[in-house]
């Protein structure tokens, strides 16, 4: 009787089948942005995923099948319009034919949850790239985020897009107050 009770408390612990998320939704949270920044300014902004894989969440735990999770909407349109969003905040115009340009490049954006030992290891990694031309001169800047968090049972999905949610704010954020950035969109 003591083993079908300790069985019993067992799989309610574990779980019978383990259930993953079927997509995640990174939101990044922003602060107000001054509208005074861009007075008489304008730029085209486009956004790329250069990734090899559309997936930004992998479950890589011991002798199970590796799962992989995708966003609902591509990474990469998301933080262009965060972006886009703050910098039309700042005054900045959009017009797609401006001699400014803007190119965001999510070069890796992923979160690899693990189990080595007893505890499950999740590392999220964050790559983004910001190029900038206005006529002849251009600027080139590369942010890298990465944190890793160890936990006893499985992350839940809000968790891990926490994590993601706040390398990618806290780039966006820098993006945002680049005050190089700043004066080669203000440039003529």
């Amino acid at each position: 009787m003591k083993k079908i009770i300790l069985l019993a408390c067992f799989l309610l612990v574990t779980g019978c089948g383990a259930k993953y998320p079927e997509s995640t939704n990174i939101n990044l949270e922003l602060p107000t942005q001054s509208s005074s920044v861009y007075t008489d300014s304008t730029a085209s902004v486009r956004g790329h995923d250069a990734r090899e894989t559309p997936e930004i969440v992998v479950f890589k735990v011991k002798k199970k099948p590796v799962v992989t999770v995708s966003n609902i909407r591509s990474p990469h349109i998301v933080i262009t319009e965060r972006i886009a969003g703050g910098l039309g905040e700042q005054g900045l115009q959009f017009e797609k034919d401006s001699p400014v340009h803007i190119l965001i490049e999510i070069n890796k954006l992923l979160v690899s949850v693990s189990k080595p030992k007893l505890l499950y290891n999740s590392q999220a990694v964050s790559h983004v790239t910001l190029k900038v031309s206005n006529r002849e001169t251009s600027l080139t800047r590369k942010y890298k985020r990465e944190a890793n968090h160890e936990s006893v049972s499985r992350p839940k999905i809000d968790e891990i897009e926490k994590m993601l949610n706040d390398q990618l704010s806290n780039i966006v954020s820098q993006i945002l107050s680049d005050t190089e950035l700043r004066e080669m969109i203000k440039m003529k």
